[in-house]
């Protein structure tokens, strides 16, 4: 007796739409997801051929695909954590400098950060004069005491 694999996924539809659903916009995003690989493995153990069931090498490498597949997303949200951390201490350490910009616009804004907006979704935002400059903008930072006494011995010697 053998099991068609396709009459027996019926019995987990809502598994297979969730997972379908997911897969449409990005097939490989829903291998990301452990539930649906650990999901896939439990219908293949499930389904099995009794007479030929799978090898325990082939299951202890799925195994071990599903502990990356988990180590992997660990790893992706630290990451993401890291970079956001790091952006934040970026953007406060430009409090009181000198930055020059230019927007997505293509605006130029030079000035002194004055304050920074902390924002989840958008990132850090400086605010420079009254203008919200992101932090990716920035094209350079220099201390405000230097620039300041730049400007004044440039002026002062002409």
């Amino acid at each position: 007796m053998t099991v068609n694999p396709v009459a027996a996924t019926t019995s987990t539809s809502s598994a297979a739409a969730t997972s379908t659903a997911a897969s449409s916009s990005n097939p490989l995003q829903s291998l990301t997801d452990p539930n649906t690989f650990l999901n896939l493995l439990v219908a293949q153990l499930k389904y099995q051929d009794p007479l030929n069931p799978t090898s325990g090498t082939q299951f202890l490498s799925q195994t071990a695909q599903l502990t990356e597949v988990e180590t992997m997303s660990s790893l992706e949200s630290q990451v993401s954590a890291e970079a956001t951390s790091q952006a934040t201490m970026t953007s406060t350490s430009m409090i009181g400098k000198q930055i020059s910009a230019t927007l997505a616009d293509g605006t130029a804004v030079t000035g002194v950060v004055q304050s920074v907006a902390l924002d989840a979704k958008s990132g850090p935002t400086l605010n420079v004069n009254g203008t919200t400059v992101p932090l990716s903008d920035v094209t350079s930072v220099t201390n405000a005491a230097a620039a300041a006494s730049t400007a004044t011995s440039t002026s002062s010697a002409g």
